[in-house]
């Protein structure tokens, strides 16, 4: 090799370390130029820069014509159709990109038999191994003694891949016979061979990234109740053993094991997709309806509508929508309905949208990070294990590692982590840090560091937490227990006196670690009989209290100020509406203002005082 031929093959190595991957060849980025070199020397560039192997009949090309090749930053396929003036096809079987004939005038209908054996370099079978024409005639799966057969038509060399796991990958292009027999032995594969002759590349040539994670697909795919139900084995076995590349403009299936794409229908990437009960593919990217099941491989780019499931192996980008159940092994990005069950393995940018049950990112949260928005609508419960959710709303329980905006639900909330928004339910609200509100029957938080909640029980294990007993104008004695964060809290209160009082409310506070501080106190509250001859209920009593507070030691406050109260009677007690109720009591302290509201059934509007001792 000259030196011209090195340098260029070095350079165009060193712009290309950052682009390479092994798995898209005829779509990858290339820099490469040559002036005057043959054909075959150019090829052995091209290979060297995308890390493959071309594969062609030998009949097709002049290796020694000579060619040129400005220096250009073009995808392989772009440089390709510039090196052979449109002449050819191309596809990629593994490490192989093989080229083929436009021009098929000639061809006829002849019938052949291709067969032979299998072997490794020892001469042992190979049971297993996978013989695939490239065109997608037929492929084989051999037996245990290594044979295989295939039934093959037209007059024109045809290519034939023969591959098995753990070896290399072998394409041979085989002349038409009536009745052929080809024997080949397959080598061990090692990733150093294709490095020895020239270890500069080594580094460049290595893919950072797989564009075909093959043991995430087989492992977790395998494994669905679905795959197994409609999927055969044999086309089960080839798409995850069998790295073709291939796209198709439709396909048409009846069941997975009969349509258009026959055996090899989980190495097809297709546009558009009907599967008249159910279908398999490699790749989605446009449009798929099935009637009962959709199955992808990898990933589905557009929209995919089955009657009954849609299961995707890797990421769904789209909209997904099934009359019972959507499955997603990788992550979501747009919109997923169904009419039971979503499942996403993964992130979720978007929405999910179930009848039941929504999970997302369940099985590993902690490695996951999420931007941009995404929602949980359903019926019955939500569960989402990523980094954050902005929307949850069920009808009986949402689970979050951390929400940034609103999580409603008729039963439970619970988040693991921080709440940046509203957590609104019928029963429960769990959060470990709240930055926002909970309103609940029962709120519970370790700490709040901006905002408060609002429900009949509030726990927060590291925030305010205060008793309080006082006196007021209405009340002999008044007990109140008060907890929320640093400066907002919720209470509960009762007071005793000729009546009784259960109040619930909210309250502002400044800084209560100062000698001296003040706090505002708003509630409403439940007035009830003692005396057995009238109605229990009373009426409502609503009091603004304002508390100047002096700090006697780190543990004891003592509390005073002015109150504004209303109160509103209970209009349908009759009895007590008799006049009879009168009261020996001073405006300032008794049951003045009560009685006087509750013996004419009319509101009272008074000011009022309280004295207490908060620790």
């Amino acid at each position: 090799m000259n030196r011209t031929l090195c340098l260029t093959i070095l350079m165009a190595c060193i712009f290309n370390l950052s682009k390479i991957q092994a798995q898209n060849f005829l779509e990858k980025e290339i820099l490469v130029e040559v002036k005057n070199q043959t054909t075959e020397s150019t090829m052995f560039i091209l290979e060297k820069l995308g890390g493959f192997n071309f594969s062609y009949d030998a009949m097709l090309l002049d290796p020694t014509k000579m060619v040129s090749i400005e220096g250009k930053r073009a995808s392989l396929e772009e440089i390709l159709d510039e090196l052979f003036q449109g002449r050819f096809t191309y596809k990629v079987i593994g490490s192989h990109v093989i080229l083929q004939a436009k021009n098929k005038d000639g061809l006829n209908n002849t019938m052949w038999i291709l067969s032979g054996i299998i072997s490794d370099s020892q001469g042992n079978p190979l049971e297993n191994a996978i013989v695939y024409e490239v065109n997608r005639q037929a492929s084989f799966i051999t037996n245990p003694d290594g044979r295989y057969m295939l039934r093959l038509e037209g007059d024109q060399p045809l290519g034939i891949n023969f591959s098995c796991k753990g070896y290399q990958d072998t394409v041979a292009f085989i002349q038409s016979n009536q009745n052929k027999s080809f024997n080949i032995a397959l080598h061990p594969w090692k990733a150093e061979n294709i490095f020895k002759e020239h270890p500069t590349f080594s580094q460049s040539l290595r893919p950072k990234n797989k564009a075909i994670n093959w043991a995430y697909t087989e492992k977790d795919l395998k494994d669905l109740a679905m795959v197994n139900l409609m999927v055969p084995r044999k086309t089960l076995y080839v798409s995850n053993n069998l790295n073709v590349q291939e796209v198709r403009l439709v396909q048409v299936s009846f069941i997975p094991s009969w349509g258009t794409n026959r055996l090899t229908n989980g190495l097809v990437t297709n546009k558009y997709s009907l599967n008249i009960i159910a279908g398999y593919s490699a790749n989605i990217d446009g449009l798929e309806i099935g009637a009962v099941a959709n199955i992808i491989r990898q990933e589905m780019n557009g929209v995919q509508i089955a009657g009954a499931v849609n299961v995707v192996g890797e990421d769904v980008n789209g909209i997904q929508v099934a009359g019972a159940v959507n499955t997603n092994l990788g992550n979501m990005d747009g919109v997923q309905v169904a009419g039971a069950v979503n499942r996403v393995k993964g992130d979720i940018k978007g929405l999910q949208i179930s009848g039941a049950v929504n999970t997302a990112a369940v099985t590993s949260a902690d490695s996951l990070s999420l931007k941009g928005w995404n929602g949980q609508l359903s019926g019955g419960i939500n569960l989402h294990g990523g980094e954050r959710i902005n929307l949850q709303v069920s009808g009986a329980y949402n689970q979050a590692n951390s929400v940034d905006g609103l999580q409603v639900s008729g039963g439970i909330n619970y988040v693991k982590g921080t709440t940046n928004g509203l957590q609104l339910s019928a029963l429960y609200n769990h959060t470990y840090k709240l930055r926002g509100i909970q309103f609940g029957l029962i709120n519970h938080a370790d700490t709040i560091e901006n905002g408060f909640p609002i429900g009949l029980v509030n726990i927060i294990k590291n925030g305010y937490h205060k008793w309080e007993f006082s006196s007021d104008e209405s009340f002999y004695l008044n007990v109140a227990y008060k907890t929320g964060g640093k400066n907002l809290y919720s209470f509960l209160k009762i007071g005793v006196g000729k009546y009784l009082n259960a109040a619930y409310g909210i309250g502002y506070t400044t800084n209560p670690k100062r000698k001296f501080s003040v706090n505002l106190d708003l509630s409403g509250s439940a007035l009830f009989n003692t005396d057995s001859d009238y109605d229990l209920f009373a009426g409502d009593i609503y009091r603004a209290q304002l508390g100047l507070n002096f700090k006697l030691s780190d543990q004891l406050v003592l509390s005073t100020g002015p109150a504004y109260n209303f109160c509103s009677p209970d209009k349908k007690q009759e009895k007590v509406a008799n006049g009879n109720l009168s009261s020996q009591n001073t405006p300032f302290y008794g049951n003045y203002h009560i009685d006087k509201a509750v013996s004419s059934l009319k509101n009272q509007y008074w000011l009022g005082w309280q004295l207490g001792l908060r620790f």
